[in-house]
This record gives C-alpha cells, sequence and structure tokens, in this order.
C-alpha cells in the first residue's frame, strides 16, 4: 500500500469509524482503492471503495464515481449484482459501501484452472445473463464486462462487480465525451470502439468473448497491439470455436457467433433471449460446481476479525459442491391465490385473504402424492447437464473437488465438530448435518421424480425472518420498506410483501444467503423422505388461515428443529422456476398487468391462508416473479456450515 493510500484509509477510518472497523485493503487500482471493513454492531462484513485523492480534486470525475454509486445502487437486490448499501462523502473522501464478495474474480480464476467444461461455463454465462436482463429492465448497460468483473463466491454463485462506467440507456449524462470508448479492448463491442452509443446488445457481445475464452482458454482476438485488437472487432469474424476444439457441443459454437456478430441487430436482442437458448439447452443458473481459492491472508484476517466479535465459524471457507437442482418445472397448483395478493392486495387483507376462484385454484389431494401438474407443456429445467452425457456430470464433480481440496493457497478447513445450534446476531441457526436425503415426489407420473441427493452441512433460520428483524435490517441500511407500520405493529410475525431481491439484500445484511429449494427441502422433511415436517399425516383440522408468530406450533417442527416451515408464509428460494407461456399468461390476469420479471425464483412451504394446507407437503413447489412481492411470501436464510 502506498503511503498515500494509508493516509487515505487512516482518513476513512476517522469518517466513518464509529459505524466501521476497517480490516485491511483487498484491492482497488488508478481509480480506486477497495477496504474491507466489518460493521461494529452486528459483525457483518463490508467492501468500501473509496476515490482516489488525485482523481478526487477532478469534478468530472467525481461526478462519474457518483453515477457509478448511484448506478449500481438501483441494480442493487439482485443474486448476480453486487449490493450497494451507502454512498458517502466527507474530508474531500467518496466513497461508497458495498457487499463483501469472499470469492475470486475470473480472471484469476482462469488463469490459475485453465478453460472449463461446457456445463460450468454455461452456468456462469447464465448467471451473468441473468444480472444482465435485469440491468436492462433499469435502463443500465455494464460497458465493461470482463473476467475481471465477474466474481465466483464461495457458493459457486456469481457476482458482476463494478458498473463504474455504465450509463442510463438513451440519457446523455455529459461525462463520456464525444468519440470516447470506455472498456477493456479484447472485450469491447464494435459499436463501443467506434463511440457510438451502446446498449445491452454491447453487454452481449462482451459476454461472447467471455463465454469463448471460458471454453476455449485464450480469447478471440489476442495481440500485443490494442489497435490491433480493435481492428479484429471492427472488421475480423471470429475463429470458430470447434476448430480450437473439435469435441465442444456445437450449441456453444452457434450460440457464440451470434453474440459476436458485428452488427448489433444481429445478435441477441435482449439477455433473455440468449437465457431462452441457454435454458433450451440445459444449461442451469443456479450456483456453479466451481469454487474459488481464497487468499490465506485475508481469511486469517477475517478469522482475526470474526473472533473479536464472538463468531462461531469461518466466515469464508469455501463451501462444498451443491447438489444439482430439480428437474423438474411442474406447476403444481394456480399461481393466483399468491398473485391476486401480490402488491394490489391491501396490507389489512394480510390477515384474511379473500378465498381464490376454483378456476384459479387447484386443491390439492389429501395423500402423500403430488398433485398432477395443472401445466400442459412444462418447460425444460434448466438443470439438464449442457448437451453432455452424465459421464460429463460425475468428471465435473471430481472437478470440484479437486478445486477444493488442491494444494495451492485456500482457507483454513474447519476440523472441530460442528456445533448443532449456531447462535448469531440475526437469531438462532440449527445445523443441518452433510448427507443424503430423499427429494421430490414419488408419484409415477410426476415430472419432479423422487430421487436420493446428497448435501453439504449447512445452518438453517429456525424461524422465519420476522417483521421485528426485518426492520432492523431496514433502518440499518436504509433499504425500502413499504409495510413497516404493519411490522411495527406485528413484530413476532413473519416479514412478508418482500420480494426475492429484498429477501436476498438483507441475506447479504445478515452475512447468510437464501436456501436452494434442495436446502430447503432437506431442512423441511429430514431424511427419512416424509412429506410433511412433522411427518406422514396431513395437517387438515384447525388449521390457521391468518400468519402466526414465527415460533407458533412447536409440535409441528421440523426434524431439524425448524419452526413454520410448512404453513405461515411460502418462502423465497435462491432456486430458479421455469417458465413458460402458460405461467405468464396466468400471472399476466391475476396481476392484471404485464409489468414483471420473467425471472421467477421458487417458493415452498404453503401459507397460513383460505387454502388451508393444500401447498403443505414439501416436496411441492411455485414460482413467482423475483420482482414482486406478495402478503403470503416470506423467508428465511441458510449459512454455509463447512462440513462435506
Amino acid at each position: 500500500m502506498t503511503r498515500a493510500e494509508q493516509q487515505q484509509q487512516a482518513e476513512i477510518e476517522t469518517l466513518i469509524g464509529s459505524k466501521y472497523q476497517v480490516l485491511c485493503r483487498i484491492g482497488g487500482g488508478g481509480m480506486a482503492q477497495v477496504l474491507l471493513a466489518r460493521h461494529r454492531l452486528h459483525g457483518g462484513l463490508f467492501a468500501i471503495k473509496i476515490l482516489s485523492d488525485h482523481l478526487a480534486q477532478d469534478p468530472s470525475i467525481v461526478a462519474r464515481f457518483k453515477q457509478e454509486a448511484t448506478t449500481a445502487a438501483s441494480l442493487s437486490g439482485h443474486p448476480n449484482i453486487v449490493t450497494i448499501f451507502d454512498i458517502g462523502e466527507g474530508n474531500g473522501l467518496h466513497y461508497l459501501v458495498m457487499q463483501f464478495v469472499c470469492g475470486e474474480d475470473l480472471a484469476s480464476f482462469i488463469r490459475r484452472e485453465g478453460k472449463l467444461p461446457p456445463p460450468a461455463a454455461a452456468g456462469i454465462i447464465a448467471q451473468t445473463a441473468e444480472a444482465l436482463s435485469w440491468a436492462e429492465s433499469k435502463r443500465v448497460v455494464h460497458r465493461d464486462l470482463k473476467p475481471a468483473n465477474i466474481h465466483l463466491d464461495t457458493s459457486g454463485r456469481i457476482k458482476i462487480l463494478d458498473f463504474g462506467i455504465s450509463k442510463i440507456t438513451d440519457i446523455a449524462d455529459g461525462l463520456t465525451r464525444p468519440g470516447e470508448s470506455l472498456g477493456t479492448p479484447f472485450y469491447m463491442s464494435p459499436e463501443q470502439i467506434r463511440g457510438e452509443g451502446c446498449d445491452v446488445r454491447s453487454d452481449l457481445y462482451s459476454l461472447g468473448v467471455v463465454f469463448f475464452e471460458l471454453l476455449s482458454g485464450r480469447r478471440p482476438f489476442e495481440s500485443e497491439s490494442a489497435t490491433a485488437i480493435q481492428i479484429a472487432h471492427l472488421s475480423t469474424p471470429p475463429p470458430l470455436l470447434l476448430d480450437i476444439d473439435p469435441t465442444l457441443p456445437p450449441m456453444c459454437e452457434q450460440i457464440i457467433q451470434k453474440l459476436l456478430r458485428k452488427d448489433r441487430k444481429e445478435r441477441y436482442q435482449t439477455a433473455q433471449e440468449l437465457l431462452d437458448d441457454l435454458y433450451a439447452n440445459g444449461a442451469s443458473s443456479g450456483p456453479t460446481i466451481l469454487r474459488p481459492v481464497i487468499d490465506p491472508g485475508l481469511q486469517e484476517q477475517i478469522d482475526r476479525s470474526a473472533a473479536a466479535h464472538k463468531e462461531t465459524t469461518t466466515v469464508c471457507a469455501p463451501a462444498p459442491v451443491p447438489a444439482a437442482n430439480a428437474s423438474s418445472a411442474t406447476n403444481f397448483d394456480s399461481l393466483a391465490n399468491v398473485a391476486t395478493a401480490s402488491g394490489v392486495a391491501s396490507k389489512k387483507a394480510v390477515r384474511g385473504l379473500a378465498p381464490v376462484p376454483s378456476s384459479q385454484a387447484a386443491e390439492a389431494p389429501a395423500t402423500d402424492e403430488a398433485p398432477s401438474a395443472t401445466q400442459a407443456g412444462a418447460p425444460k429445467s434448466r438443470v439438464v447437464p449442457f448437451a453432455l452425457a452424465t459421464a460429463a456430470v460425475l468428471l465435473l464433480a471430481i472437478i470440484g473437488l479437486l478445486f477444493a481440496f488442491r494444494s495451492k493457497p485456500q482457507a483454513v478447513a474447519v476440523n472441530k465438530p460442528l456445533d448443532p445450534v449456531l447462535e448469531t446476531a440475526h437469531g438462532r441457526m440449527l445445523l443441518v448435518p452433510a448427507g443424503n436425503f430423499i427429494f421430490g415426489d414419488k408419484s409415477a407420473d410426476s415430472p419432479q421424480p423422487q430421487q436420493t441427493l446428497h448435501l453439504p452441512a449447512y445452518y438453517l433460520d429456525e424461524t422465519e425472518v420476522s417483521n421485528a428483524e426485518y426492520l432492523r435490517f431496514s433502518q440499518a441500511t436504509g433499504h425500502a420498506f413499504e409495510n413497516a407500520a404493519y411490522a411495527s405493529a406485528h413484530p413476532d410475525e413473519p416479514v412478508i410483501d418482500v420480494s426475492e431481491a429484498d429477501a436476498e439484500a438483507y441475506a447479504a445484511w445478515a452475512g447468510k444467503r437464501l436456501p436452494t429449494e434442495e436446502e430447503w427441502e432437506k431442512a423441511a422433511r429430514g431424511t427419512d423422505g416424509r412429506p410433511f415436517p412433522w411427518g406422514a399425516t396431513p395437517w387438515t383440522q384447525d388449521v390457521p388461515d391468518h400468519l402466526q408468530p414465527v415460533s407458533s406450533f412447536p409440535e409441528r417442527r421440523s426434524p431439524y428443529g425448524a419452526y413454520n416451515m410448512a404453513g405461515n408464509a411460502w418462502e423465497w428460494t435462491a432456486s430458479h422456476f421455469p417458465v413458460g407461456e402458460r405461467e405468464l399468461a396466468d400471472m399476466r390476469q391475476a396481476l392484471k398487468t404485464g409489468d414483471f420479471s420473467k425471472v421467477w425464483h421458487v417458493i415452498k412451504g404453503g401459507s397460513f391462508s383460505p387454502n388451508g394446507s393444500a401447498g403443505f407437503r414439501v416436496y411441492l413447489r411455485r414460482g413467482f416473479p423475483e420482482d414482486q412481492h406478495s402478503p403470503v411470501i416470506g423467508f428465511r436464510c441458510v449459512k454455509d456450515a463447512g462440513g462435506s
């Protein structure tokens, strides 16, 4: 660290030291440095980005830095985009407080590991495209998409960093001079090189270069001359991927060639179009099998700081390989009863939702069998191996284990037995031990067939996140919470009327994450394949029709002790729900608008509502748009435990 950076760090500690403890420098460049800090009250880790002193004297650069902050903050909440929590200035310093991603950027990862297997590469591209789709809906363009700005966290999830040179589409900000091309030459689109206006199609071109590099181990155009690279982007056809590696799936070639068209009108026109192609060929946007290598010095710094806050687990221990997402795309029941309450229902309706017409909601049978699919032509699953045979998937599992246990630098392993209960500043968490469990439905004709899966150990919130706890988050971060008045009056009930993005933001603040569908289901049913958290007997009498305190009905806890995993509120998961035209049409009818995201997440657990116990079977699932909220949807969180 230079003397100027040391002085700047001392000044930022003076400015924000009452709230954050600055731990160390973790990155940065000529424009800014990035510090790791821990919140003094609740112990959460944050990254603090500070504009360099010599640039802070230039009003135009300060304006650009502030634009970065406000633009990035407008994208906060998406699981694949780093969340911005605060923006500030003082004593000549300009800074922003953002989510700390414990992991490794892809540039470092592929330098060490080389090219990736197609399923892993396609998963990274799908997650990145999900982020671009979200940014596109906000009319934001990244303009500098490259492996160095794509980070892999310890759960295998991709996080997009540095919207620092992004700009609102079609809005003249006066910050980029005519003809000025921002970005990195290796990944720049032709129109960007020409200094023309950019839109999402420019980011998709850059993503095509990244996809090419992930699969081949090299970029399509390489030279020591930046000018030669730019000329190639403008006029030279990209090399054929199959000429480099004939064993790659032909569909990869087709997708990449379309992404790298010189004329943007010939590329994918939206990120969703790319996603449709990826999902049609079996790509998954869930966490990948890949795991980053954590710098031992950084890990030691984190552990030392955590010990001071009486933390009992290693924050950044590399997470073991998760199980694949379920292959079902079935919407077992109509979404109308959830959607009708979303946004358009008054807050007073929380305690007594109007019954759903029979034409909109199907009653689940009282047996242990899952209802038959009510939607014809269910979309293909996103988790089928990407154009590879099962053997390739097994190979990936082996590769994932090698990543975790290779001799190169990594976080120190935790050898002591895992505690059955983890006390945190945000509530008790229960250990779900590593091992096999039964996932899915045993019905012979079910599109979500029963199977045995293996999951590593993790901790699960004992209860749903309560109104009181979510209010703490809202007050600490300034995160908008429209239902605050109701929440204040009912602190012990589960928080509801929050979107998936809101839930992700809370989880990041609390140092946790949303569970995958598989993690949620194992925590709810244990290892014996029971259909309900409490056993095999349906709950059909005296079922509440409105929300209850999060610690209600202790006799109906899950095998691991979690409350209300069937009933109270549906719960968001991190897993994506495949959406077809039938689902979209139903949602448009229920919401009376088509203005909702096409990215849906799985919700689990049923709710206390006029539908009674219809959704209580733990293997049942629904999907809901990630940008919508409902007075029957809440959430709980999980945290990696480090067991295998």
